[in-house]
């Protein structure tokens, strides 16, 4: 059983104590027995530290990590005498993971130590000269990042809580260096660039008695907790940074684990968030976050440009210290944070927080059943797909291109990243080459079609991508139904004399391959596998059921990468694991070709055997994708162009408009669920048996969203 504390008390202050009161918060935030993580720490103890790690809320994760006397001892005995430390590599010029930025880290870091009451070096003397020493080193280099990132942010954000811990400590010249330090941050930008500028103002006005900067840098920060189609929070609780561009775990993970600490900081004085703050706090953790977490991984797909060593595991762990931090700020409804806590970290074998979502601001959609996950990540003419900079994020050019990720247990694809085939992501229908993949640029990439869209019922839903990209078209459909994902792929056509697959699944090999060609075979290790001829195959909890006849290949071979070609901030070191990976061949220059499967997650082999399916894929081409229960009770539809068609059960449906279309049948009552995937459309009509319909789409932040409708 998971113990998070939530008994942190804080007084009533007055107006005059705002200030001391904020510095108590601060450090009640960072002293270890006040900190109220209880178990968080447990997990967080057990994980190696990726010390090459730049992603700034990655490193705060690791200095939550209960203080290491190995480590002080270290930072104590290799200190040299102009107060630098021989391991870093104060030259360095890189833009992402600044080597010198360590130093400031360190500062920070053996501050909490020095500071802490129940530390073993609490008030150390000779500690106290190393502190004096280190910061008098940083104070004299003035050493200057080529980003500007690590100059007006990332530094002061290390060093500002040190400082004001240290404040009646520093002398009058330190005090003056300090605080030139925190003048490197001023007012400006947007969203959380905004937000993290505006804090260490904050910080400088805590160091220096001003409380009316406080309060400016305050409002400033509160000042982006709004519902906006501009960068930051969108109208469907995803996280927009660099245009409209999904940044779940970039800049949206440090917005939301900010506020969480700002509001913990703020909490007991004039300062605090108000209600309707809070509640739009509430809404992103809840609508957003709560739905990319599985037992304590975070969705890969979320992951923006940061494919970094344990991301998966570090980002969900930040989002569990935000739910923790918003316990203390948002006590009544503390239900929602505990149960994100115990459904990620507790090690509970089945998920309680389950459904469909399709964010239809960031073109991705999340599908959560009681025992497994999956992601989907698509772009549009309205959003971008990814974007690469400061050395990060080198393979990802067909990252938004339908990736869809599947988990079971969570691990499936921890640290995978160096050693993947970056051409064959789970989900993707692409181009296979031996030539390097294109490396993206800040401006990312956009798909050149306006389709992408998808729509729920709670529990079913559909997702719909039309891939036009690099001379491949492919018009991509995703069905949630009776518990497994249904696979459609149509007018599958390139020009181009090139091999183009779609990749089912590529993940770690975990225990043998099964497959039925005429009967139950074992695959062997390091092998590879092709045919037409699979009524099944089967890994790690997962099977892959064909629709029709499909050239399918599969393998469980040794595949090898360096983490250095993912991402710069790393050096080369070549990795290797053992990969399965499952893939459809639709040959070179496809014309019209296509592709159905079932993906049966959480599923044993025995019961694969045995399984049939519910519905019944109706259409499958460049005119619609339609699937029908076989009770006759559900009714699933792609339209890319006008079509009438008549199904059992239900009868003669008319659409006008392309559109994503949902019938339930519920009791007597006919349900309609729709969606505008090109957003441009103010409404839809269709006709059932006859009688004509009109649904009136969502305007303006909510174009893109499903509306439902009773037909009489």
């Amino acid at each position: 059983m998971l113990f998070i504390s939530t008994g942190i008390t804080l007084g009533s202050f007055a107006q005059d104590k705002t200030i001391s009161c904020v510095k108590n918060n601060l450090e009640d935030y960072y002293f270890s027995t006040k900190s109220g993580y209880g178990g968080l720490k447990s997990i967080l103890g057990k994980l190696h530290r990726d010390t090459s790690a730049s992603d700034q809320v990655t490193r705060e994760v690791y200095e939550k990590k209960n203080a290491d006397q190995q480590l002080v001892d270290k930072y104590i005995s290799t200190i040299n005498k102009d107060g630098s430390w021989p391991d870093i590599n104060y030259n360095d010029t890189g833009r992402s993971g600044w080597e010198p930025s360590k130093h400031a880290e360190r500062i920070f870091f053996l501050t909490k130590v020095y500071m802490d009451p129940d530390s073993k070096f609490y008030k150390d003397r000779n500690l106290d000269m190393i502190l004096h020493k280190a910061m008098q080193f940083w104070f004299q280099a003035k050493l200057i990042c080529p980003n500007w990132w690590y100059n007006e942010i990332g530094v002061p954000k290390t060093l500002g809580p040190a400082f004001i811990m240290l404040k009646n400590e520093l002398s009058t010249d330190e005090m003056k260096q300090a605080v030139d330090v925190m003048n490197n941050s001023r007012f400006r930008m947007t969203g959380q660039n905004k937000v993290w500028l505006a804090g260490n103002i904050f910080f400088k006005a805590i160091l220096t008695d001003d409380k009316k900067l406080a309060q400016q840098a305050r409002d400033t920060i509160a000042s982006e907790i709004k519902i906006t189609t501009e960068e930051g929070i969108q109208p469907d609780f995803s996280f927009h940074q660099h245009g409209p561009q999904q940044q779940f775990g970039n800049y949206g993970l440090a917005f939301i684990t900010g506020m969480a600490f700002w509001g913990r900081i703020f909490d007991g004085t004039t300062l605090a968030f108000n209600a309707e703050q809070k509640t739009i706090l509430r809404n992103l953790f809840n609508n957003g976050y709560n739905w990319i977490n599985w037992k304590g991984y975070f969705d890969v797909n979320s992951l923006g440009r940061q494919f970094f060593k344990d991301a998966q595991v570090t980002k969900s762990l930040a989002t569990g210290y935000a739910a923790a931090d918003m316990l203390v700020t948002d006590p009544e409804h503390k239900q929602i944070y505990l149960d994100f806590i115990s459904r990620n970290f507790s090690g509970s074998s089945q998920s309680l927080f389950n459904g469909d979502k399709h964010f239809w601001r960031s073109d991705m959609t999340v599908h959560r059943a009681p025992t497994w996950f999956s992601s989907i990540k698509m772009s549009s003419e309205r959003v971008k797909g990814a974007e690469a900079l400061n050395g990060e994020n080198l393979k990802g050019y067909y990252v938004a291109d339908g990736a869809t990720y599947i988990m079971v247990d969570g691990n499936e694809y921890n640290n995978i990243f160096p050693v993947w085939n970056w051409r064959k992501l789970p989900g993707v229908t692409c181009y296979q080459s031996r030539a390097p993949l294109k490396v993206l640029t800040f401006d990312g990439y956009h798909n050149n079609s306006d389709f992408t869209g998808g729509l729920s019922n709670g529990l079913n839903g559909i997702t719909a991508f039309h891939l036009v990209r690099d001379s491949l078209t492919a018009k991509k459909a995703w069905f949630f139904i009776d518990d497994v994902m249904v696979c459609l792929g149509a007018d599958i056509t390139s020009d181009k004399d090139e091999p183009v697959t779609t990749t089912l699944n590529q993940s770690f090999l975990k225990g043998d391959v099964y497959y039925f060609d005429g009967s139950v075979k074992k695959m062997s290790p390091e092998s590879q596998i092709s045919s037409d001829d699979f009524k099944w195959v089967y890994h790690n909890k997962i099977a892959y059921y064909p629709l029709q006849k499909t050239q399918l290949t599969f393998s469980d071979e040794t595949q090898s990468g360096d983490w250095h070609d993912i991402a710069k901030v790393y050096s080369s070191k070549k990795q290797s694991a053992k990969i399965f990976s499952i893939d459809v061949a639709h040959g070179k220059s496809p014309q019209h070709e296509s592709y159905s499967y079932v993906i049966l997650p959480a599923i044993t082999l025995g019961d694969v055997a045995g399984y049939k399916p519910t519905f019944t894929v109706i259409q499958n081409n460049a005119e619609a994708q339609i699937l029908s229960s076989k009770n006759e009770k559900m009714d699933m539809f792609v339209i890319y162009h006008p079509v009438q068609k008549s199904i059992a059960g239900l009868g003669s449906i008319i659409f006008d408009q392309p559109g994503l279309y949902m019938l339930e049948k519920q009791l007597e009552t006919w349900i309609m669920t729709a969606t505008d995937p090109t957003h441009k459309l103010e409404t839809l009509t269709f006709s059932l048996n006859g009688k004509k319909y009109q649904m009136k789409l969502p305007e303006n932040g909510d174009l893109g969203k499903f509306i439902t409708k009773k037909l009489n």
